[in-house]
Parts: C-alpha cells; structure tokens; sequence
C-alpha cells in the first residue's frame, strides 16, 4: 500500500513547479514585500501608517459603492449575495436590490422601531437571506446587531 502512494506521488508535479509561473513578490498593504524584506517587524510597524477615515460605515463606503461600480458596468455580475438552500432554490441579489432592501430595512428599524445608533437588535433567523439584510441594515443605521441562535427561549 505505501508504495502505490509513493508511487502515485511521483506523477504529481511539485506545488513550487505548478505555481512557478504565477509567482509574484507578496504585497503587504500595497506594498512589495521584496523592498522591506530587510527590514525588521518593529521597524515596518513604524513605518506603516494606514488612512482611517473620521467616520466609515460598511453599507456606504462599500456596499453602495459596488453598486456604482456595478451600475456604470465596471463590475461582473457577479450578485452581491448568492443564497442557495438545501432544496435547490436560490436568491440572488445584485448590489443595487441588497442596497436598496438594506435602506427600506434601516428604515423600518429606525423609523417603525425607533431605533437610534447605539441600540441593539437581537436577530433570531437561520441563516436566510433576511438575515443578511437586517444585518447590512444594522450597519447602515449604525445599531449593534447580536446574531442569536434559534435554540434561544424567552428564559434566556
């Protein structure tokens, strides 16, 4: 048996043979790894500096904008959520429908519910797609979503 393995090991090519031809200097925060690879973690942490905006929000700085970018046909149409259950039926929503379900779900949570930035919300749903929009709704109103699990009952 151990030499059929090794046997059938011998067939197979190396990783470093297979990936050879991709082979490219790792990128570290937009950077060439090649040129800091002298120097030592302490120093590189000095170094780095990232930009972090005043105030960031998921749902705008990302998610809305892929809808742009998938609007002006820059972008695959890839969905921004594909959800497929054990039967067989899919849901998929492009960005623009998560975008524009998300901001109708941010409104009812603050509008309907009253709910201000800060507040939280238990969420009790399998993983549906709802799910994922009240949670792109959460970020959007800036409330704190606490995914619960269905065994939860009102003693817990």
């Amino acid at each position: 048996m151990a030499l059929a393995a090794v046997h059938f090991s011998l067939k197979i090519p190396s990783a470093v043979s297979l990936w050879a031809p991709l082979r490219r200097p790792l990128q570290l925060c937009s950077r060439s790894y090649a040129a800091h690879a002298s120097l030592s973690y302490e120093a590189i942490k000095q170094q780095y500096r990232p930009e972090v905006p005043e105030y960031f929000n998921f749902a705008r700085d990302v998610l809305d904008r892929w809808t742009e970018v998938e609007k002006e046909g820059k972008k695959s149409k890839n969905p921004a959520l594909w959800w497929v259950d054990g039967a067989g039926e899919e849901v998929r929503w492009s960005f623009e429908e998560l975008g524009e379900l998300s901001r109708k779900a941010a409104n009812v949570l603050s509008d309907a519910c009253g709910l201000q930035r800060g507040d939280r919300v238990l969420l009790i749903l399998p993983r549906v797609p709802e799910w994922w929009l009240v949670n792109v709704a959460c970020m959007r109103t800036g409330t704190v979503l606490i995914p619960g699990t269905q065994q939860l009952t009102a003693r817990d």
